[in-house]
């Protein structure tokens, strides 16, 4: 019989800290607020969770990592008094939070570059919904062209089907 160590649940042990002091603030021991406690502890899991999918070659661990660690900043900061993030940046923050995810999924194997084009698509309609909101573009001559253009996406997804490589049925790996 072998003696396994049970892992630690790091998502239960963030649950104890965060209502630790969530509870301390409560009874005025600390003056906290929720939102500066929860995204902080969102961006260090997901950080967690990025460096364990490079470690383990594990493209969704990644992409979710990214994804959350990003979307924790934007809302860390966004409570943060220090800093103005204005709410109306919340679409072109999930464009480019997209787009960002889906390189670095790319960078976990750069022989996969088809994700460079879902990558692309989504920090591209970032960028342009960011300069409308900056005022450098009409967000309705934006709003048009990607009402105009938004098949191409389709059109890029079908490339991706196409030319992903797809894992041989006796062997499992994948057919060059």
């Amino acid at each position: 019989m072998t003696d396994r160590k049970t892992p630690i649940s790091w998502f239960g042990l963030g649950l104890v800290v965060v209502g630790a002091l969530l509870l301390m603030g409560k009874m005025e021991l600390l003056h906290l607020r929720f939102s500066s406690i929860f995204w902080p502890v969102i961006m260090l899991l997901s950080i967690f969770g990025v460096g364990r999918g490079f470690s383990q070659m594990r493209r969704g661990k990644i992409f979710w990592g990214t994804f959350g660690f990003l979307y924790g900043l934007f809302f860390f900061l966004r409570s943060a008094y220090f800093v103005e993030v204005p709410s109306r940046l919340f679409v072109p923050a999930t464009f480019l939070i997209v787009g960002i995810a889906f390189f670095m999924t790319y960078l976990a194997k750069v022989k996969d570059w088809f994700f460079l084009i879902p990558a692309g698509i989504a920090g591209a309609v970032g960028t342009l919904f960011l300069l409308a909101d900056l005022e450098y573009l009409s967000y309705w001559e934006v709003a048009d062209t990607l009402h105009m253009y938004w098949p191409v996406i389709l059109i890029a997804l079908g490339i991706i089907f196409l030319f992903r490589r797809k894992p041989d049925s006796d062997t499992g790996q994948p057919v060059s």
